[in-house]
């Protein structure tokens, strides 16, 4: 009797320590979420507040005269969204459930800083009206990928994590400026409302893999690369947009099959010009496989919305683990 109760005390302990050890685990995962949620939160309130306060009332206070510009604060705008931008690059302990997100949250901020640098840089010189319309209309794309892309990636992100009484800390997201109160004609862009082809379905929408290159090698559509030594299995891929409006938040996904696992990595490219425009995603994180393993590669880019033909997204090809 006694070797029988010694056994079930001993059991019970351990599931005691188990289940503290469970409810430890899923407190810290909780708070982690409930963290993200709130810096990414305050990241996008202050970028709203770059636009809506401190830029618009440069803008504003020049009434519709490039002369009457303060250069300096607006170099202060380009450095502060730089700063956010900076902030949202590298951000430690994003959970899991918000990686899609986070790649939205950093394409949005990333437009938004490149945009405000160009401005910047445009003040000192000729031609600063269209600088601006060029400019809102980039603003305008990262309010589409905050809007129809990062609010809805955090909200599956919340729900997949069983967190959704979280999605209190979430604000609706609200636009960079208000783009009708900024004292300058910016409200067309090559004769053509800004945004107004962006969700138009007639248009021509496309986009397709230009390139590959890992470890410096380009890889060929069926093709093999060799890495040897130091090369690690990072994937340089190159896309091309030949539809007739600028793209945003492309998905870029490489998979890699090794003999252990089946690896799928993906990546964000902020925004695209049209008509041939190109750029470029790395993306990586990959464990390599076995030496002398050849391993399988799918690199898959878009599909963006309205794209009809999608022939041209996908490049296949293989690695193999060299010495």
């Amino acid at each position: 009797m006694t070797l029988v109760g010694s056994l079930l005390l001993l059991l019970t302990a351990f599931a005691f320590i188990f289940f503290v050890a469970r409810g430890c685990v899923a407190t810290q995962e909780s708070t982690q979420v409930r963290k993200y949620v709130t810096s990414a939160d305050s990241l996008l309130s202050e970028s709203a507040n770059l636009g809506n306060e401190q830029l618009q009332g440069v803008l504003q206070n020049a009434g519709g005269d490039p002369a009457r510009l303060d250069g300096e604060a607006l170099v202060s705008a380009a450095n502060r969204s730089e700063n956010l931008y900076l902030q949202a690059l590298t951000k430690d302990e994003v959970p899991p459930e918000f990686g899609e997100a986070h790649h939205y949250l950093i394409s949005a901020l990333g437009i938004r800083e490149r945009a405000t640098a160009q401005l910047a840089d445009a003040a000192s010189g000729d031609g600063f009206s269209e600088a601006l319309a060029e400019a809102v209309a980039d603003y305008r794309l990262s309010d589409g990928i905050v809007r129809d892309h990062y609010f809805p990636a955090v909200q599956n992100a919340l729900r997949d994590a069983g967190q959704q009484r979280d999605g209190g800390y979430l604000e609706e997201p609200e636009p960079f400026m208000d783009y009708e109160e900024t004292s300058f004609e910016v409200a067309t862009v090559g004769g053509g409302a800004v945004g107004a082809a962006e969700d138009d379905p007639n248009a021509l929408h496309g986009v397709e893999v230009a390139a590959v290159e890992v470890g410096g090698e380009t890889l060929y559509p069926g093709g093999n690369v060799v890495l040897t030594g130091a090369d690690e299995p990072v994937f340089s891929v190159t896309v091309t947009n030949g539809g007739e409006i600028a793209e945003a938040a492309v998905p870029v996904e490489v998979i890699l099959n090794t003999r252990a696992e089946r690896q799928a990595q993906k990546a964000t490219i902020g925004r695209i010009a049209k008509d041939g425009g190109v750029a470029t995603a790395e993306v990586s994180g990959f464990r390599p496989g076995e030496l002398d393993e050849t391993a399988d590669v799918t690199v898959e880019v878009g599909p963006v919305k309205y794209e009809d033909y999608l022939e041209n997204n996908t490049l296949k090809g293989t690695v193999t683990f060299g010495l």
